[in-house]
């Protein structure tokens, strides 16, 4: 009952975010019938309407915004009683990387910080920014280590490090090609929302080329590799992926700040506070390393 519960939570605020049923089954790499499925089982629970039609999408009613806001917190206290050992003493915790930051910086900083502390244990995951928000809201994991998401003011946020963004140039050539296009993030993402506003501030000039938006910064730089285009990408995906210096430029002004976040409950341990500390320190320490380098 509780992980039907949970399922249909879950399901129901991937469709508040995202407004279709196939959007929310892509966030959540299940079919749209596993979805509707989910969110109808939980509608026979509560006996009330869930979501409604407007205009091409789906909204939540009323009712079912009241359901998800009251129910997060709860439903994170379930998870985490169905998810943890009874034995655990707060010195294990799952920690869920935005994949861009998997892709690149993220499990090197994380595995530095547990050599530093020795007693802390880690249960790495990977996801999109946006369903890792989430699923650290409904307690699937206590930690998340993403783009800062400024909206998820239901979290406590800590800074972690601030990454440069870059752009590579075609074909990685020491120079940016006439006319190539810009390959970057898809608009949808919590990191070009972010850096869109910085790129039209201060290098405007980028957005009056071809924009080809792809789901992922790794398959983005691949395709710059190839000869594609110019790619808009973080510096620590670049150098990680092995882009000649000379291939790259780092972008003024242009960046992402990286931040940890959690609950209220996990804020509250002291190997969190411990944790979320060598995890800032190791992260300045690679950005250090790979910008002298």
């Amino acid at each position: 009952m509780v992980r039907n519960m949970l399922e249909g939570m879950e399901a129901l605020a991937a469709l508040a975010q995202f407004g279709t049923v196939s959007e929310a089954a892509i966030r959540l790499r299940l079919t749209q019938s596993a979805v509707t499925k989910r969110i109808q089982a939980l509608k026979r629970s509560v006996e009330f309407q869930l979501v409604e039609p407007h205009g091409r999408r789906l909204r939540l009613t009323a009712d079912a915004v009241a359901l998800l806001e009251k129910a997060r917190p709860l439903l994170a206290d379930l998870h985490a009683l169905t998810a943890q050992p009874q034995h655990d003493t707060g010195s294990e915790f799952s920690l869920a990387i935005a994949d861009s930051i998997a892709a690149s910086w993220g499990p090197q900083v994380v595995a530095a910080a547990l050599r530093e502390l020795g007693n802390v244990n880690v249960h790495l995951h990977a996801h999109r920014s946006v369903l890792i928000v989430e699923n650290v809201r409904m307690g699937r994991y206590q930690i998340g280590l993403t783009t800062d998401v400024p909206a998820a003011r239901d979290l406590i946020h800590y800074p972690v490090i601030t990454e440069p963004m870059v752009l590579v140039h075609s074909g990685q050539h020491a120079r940016p090609r006439s006319g190539a296009s810009l390959i970057t993030i898809e608009p949808t993402s919590i990191t070009w929302r972010a850096i869109e506003p910085l790129v039209r501030a201060h290098h405007p000039a980028l957005l009056s080329r071809n924009l080809v938006t792809v789901e992922s910064f790794s398959a983005a730089l691949q395709m710059v590799k190839a000869g594609f285009g110019d790619g808009l990408v973080p510096l620590g995906l670049a150098r990680e992926m092995k882009v000649q210096p000379r291939a790259l430029k780092v972008l003024p002004h242009v960046e992402r700040h990286v931040t940890l976040l959690t609950r209220k409950t996990v804020n509250q341990s002291q190997n969190f506070t411990r944790l979320r500390k060598a995890v800032a320190e190791a992260a300045a320490n690679h950005f250090r390393e790979i910008t002298a380098a």
